[in-house]
């Protein structure tokens, strides 16, 4: 007969084995105070359900070097806030990388950053994205969005990787020259 598993200690130390049945105890136990943390942590623009699967994704893959001495809540709890911070950091890269200069400058130089300023340049982007080829434009959403590496979608699309890497290219390129020309026309159209 089975020994029922009583302590988030003796659930750990069954998930370190891999216990599946360990591990779904533990999921269906904390999951709902990581989502918890996790809105209260981060913007509402970060899917907490999506971190929550992300937390324990990373619980099982890495299993074997949890730590029974410490608190597992803690544990989920770190995991939690670093990936919220990682996509934080992540969206934050993909603004500025899009940005021309001038933004740039004023994004530093604002204390508040202008959410309709934000909110226009997203959806310019968004614009921009939408006008380059389909498979452009599928294979830089990849990366820059989904963070997969030029390796990862080459396998994915079975083409080469330096096809990947020009096709990113072009589009970056392209998205920079267009952004900063329609940033220029929006200014002046603003300031006649």
């Amino acid at each position: 007969m089975k020994k029922f598993l009583h302590t988030d200690k003796d659930l750990v130390n069954k998930l370190k084995e891999g216990d599946s049945l360990a591990f779904e105890i533990l999921f269906y136990k904390y999951r709902n105070k990581v989502n918890g943390f996790t809105k209260k942590f981060s913007p509402s623009r970060i899917d907490s359900e999506e971190i929550v699967q992300e937390v324990f994704i990373k619980v099982w893959i890495k299993r074997q070097s949890i730590k029974t001495e410490k608190d597992f809540l803690s544990y989920l709890f770190s995991i939690a806030k670093n990936l919220v911070l990682d996509q934080l950091k992540s969206s934050v890269n993909q603004r500025l990388y899009f940005a021309d200069d001038l933004f740039q400058k004023d994004m530093l130089i604002d204390e508040v950053p202008d959410n309709n300023r934000m909110i226009e340049h997203e959806e310019l982007l968004l614009k921009l994205l939408d006008q380059i080829p389909e498979r452009r434009k599928e294979i830089f959403r990849l990366n820059k969005f989904e963070g997969l590496s030029y390796k990862q979608i080459a396998l994915q699309l079975n083409i080469s990787e330096n096809t990947v890497d020009s096709q990113i290219r072009n589009a970056l390129e392209y998205l920079r020259k267009e952004f900063k020309i329609k940033t220029i026309l929006l200014f002046t159209h603003f300031f006649k």
